[in-house]
């Protein structure tokens, strides 16, 4: 009697064992294919604003480079229609450490303006990648994506109109 109880024992304890195993590797494809979904799926890294605007794009082209003033270029392509900025650093408006931490959050932005010449008009379109760095910890030490605002892309957008407005 001894003997069945010992053998229905040993067969109770390597069930538990392969269920426990069995569950720790289907819990670790579920967070790993969580975390898939939610970088891929989750907040966007850039938003794109874009316009018509009258004229060629020669004069586009000039009113981005007098908008882009100060700014280093990474890459241009008039013939492909594309410009990339290098990064523009500052501090975020909207995050800060508090009144007694004194901290301040770093925030840097590059933009990617495409034109692109139809039959009368330009096409532009502005996108910015936008990071964020945090005033202290492990986080000061790297840059984090986030999702932009749409306001760097706004005031370019503003300002390459003005400048076109005012050859006119």
């Amino acid at each position: 009697m001894a003997e069945s109880w010992r053998s229905n024992d040993k067969r109770g304890v390597f069930q538990v064992k392969y269920s426990i195993i069995l569950l720790l590797i289907a819990a670790f494809f579920i967070t790993g294919l969580a975390g898939c979904a939610t970088d891929w799926g989750g907040r966007r890294n850039s938003s794109a604003i874009s316009r018509y605007v009258a004229g060629d794009a020669a004069s586009a082209w000039e009113a981005v480079d007098q908008a882009i003033m100060g700014i280093r270029v990474k890459e241009k392509n008039v013939e492909k229609g594309f410009l990339i900025t290098d990064w523009i650093k500052g501090y975020s408006t909207t995050r800060d450490m508090g009144l007694l931490l004194e901290g301040r959050w770093q925030e840097r932005y590059r933009l990617y303006i495409t034109v692109v010449p139809e039959q009368d008009r330009t096409y532009l379109s502005v996108s910015s990648q936008v990071e964020e760095k945090a005033p202290g910890g492990s986080r000061a030490y790297r840059w984090e994506r986030i999702p932009s605002n749409g306001m760097p892309e706004q005031m370019f957008l503003d300002k390459v109109e003005q400048i076109l407005n005012a050859k006119e």
